[in-house]
């Protein structure tokens, strides 16, 4: 097994779903306070926030998805998938994924705004890398 990149702090359960949902407001598209296992499809969803568990079902993942093209499975599925096929970590400690579905209108920062406002609450680390242009000589 490879090194374990963050084992998680909380339990998600349906009451701490639901809190997190409402964190969404207006731009929530539905409730979905059950967990989905990796590699199975949630349903169909656009723009979304998503929660991985690991096998104690202790929050190790926050992440949003707002896709540039159509999908024809739920965009925190096809995400998910993309995680687990390029990480091994991920692939072995990944048991079950949240999801907390939002309109296809939310604005694109709103959904940024939500995945750090989710990891925060759930004391996931979040990194974000700004993409620097190389610099050729």
């Amino acid at each position: 097994m490879t090194d374990t990149v963050w084992t998680g702090l909380v339990t998600i359960t349906d009451t701490r779903y639901a809190m997190l949902a409402q964190l969404a407001g207006q731009w929530l598209a539905e409730e979905r306070p059950e967990p989905v296992p990796i590699g199975q499809n949630s349903g169909y969803e656009d723009k979304a926030i998503y929660v991985v568990a690991n096998q104690e079902g202790l929050a190790c993942y926050c992440g949003r998805t707002a896709p540039r093209r159509m999908l024809t499975q739920g965009a925190a599925a096809t995400r998910l998938h993309q995680h687990a096929s390029r990480t091994t970590s991920k692939k072995e400690e990944w048991a079950e994924y949240w999801v907390i579905p939002l309109s296809s209108a939310t604005p694109d920062h709103v959904v940024s705004d939500l995945e750090r406002t989710v990891a925060a609450r759930l004391g996931i680390p979040l990194v974000h890398r700004a993409r620097i242009p190389r610099r050729r000589t």
